[in-house]
């Protein structure tokens, strides 16, 4: 087996019940319920205008070399309705683009639930109409080579967290969360839960009802020093 360049055409496939069910979920609620260990860096940014606020699908993972596209066209070519490709670009190189938008006009077309590259993009002008979500690190108009080599569907890193072939992905205007496919259930219980009661503080906040007396409380026990006069008295 050539590690480093090989192609699986499998990859574990969550039910489209699953994905529904995240699809209410701000990606927030979810980060919270995880130890805020999962979201992907803040310069991997929303470049496109999609329909629904918070998109989900499944992860089909492509690890490009630097500057390479090899895989990503591949990976194209692989799409299925509700993948979501997810490209490592070998660690956020930026100085060519990887896709522009011939080829995302084509994933768009086999219903993919969207792409996140770490790394530029190009043809910005045309991507802010796109439905698609697509996520990139910003803008370069100097395009890549297609040499390889490169791997797909293989555990990858984008954006700082670790991906695996089939995890679950959460994508709003917060960013992109990724979710372990065999915890996903767990995750959902959870962030279920944990959503039920931030919407109650928003509407305590809306109301005047927020209770801020635990601030003080864990200024207390974190033995904050109070001092009751201004800094140069």
């Amino acid at each position: 087996m050539s590690i480093g360049n090989r192609i699986f055409l499998k990859k574990p496939e969550a039910p489209e019940a699953l994905l529904k069910a995240f699809s209410t979920i701000p990606c927030a609620n979810i980060s919270d319920t995880m130890g805020r260990l999962v979201g992907m860096h803040p310069r991997i940014k929303l470049q496109s205008a999609p329909k629904n606020p918070i998109n989900v699908g499944r992860a089909l993972t492509i690890k490009t070399r630097s500057g390479d596209n090899l895989m990503l066209h591949k990976a194209l070519n692989m799409a299925k309705p509700g993948d979501v490709l997810i490209v490592s670009n070998d660690g956020g190189e930026s100085y060519r683009s990887l896709i522009g938008e011939i080829m995302f006009t084509y994933l768009a077309s086999t219903g993919a639930a969207g792409i996140i590259i770490d790394g530029p993009i190009r043809d910005i002008d045309a991507v802010r109409k796109m439905e698609m979500p697509i996520y990139a690190t910003g803008t370069n108009p100097a395009g890549p080579y297609k040499e390889g080599p490169g791997e797909i569907n293989v555990p990858i890193s984008c954006g700082g967290i670790s991906v695996n072939p089939g995890d679950i992905i959460v994508m709003d205007e917060d960013g992109v969360i990724v979710i372990p496919l065999q915890e996903a259930e767990t995750v959902l219980k959870n962030a279920r839960a944990f959503q039920e009661k931030d919407e109650a503080k928003l509407l305590a906040a809306q109301e005047g009802r927020a209770k801020r007396e635990w601030v003080d409380a864990l200024i207390e026990k974190k033995e904050v020093e109070i001092i009751d006069k201004a800094y140069n008295e």
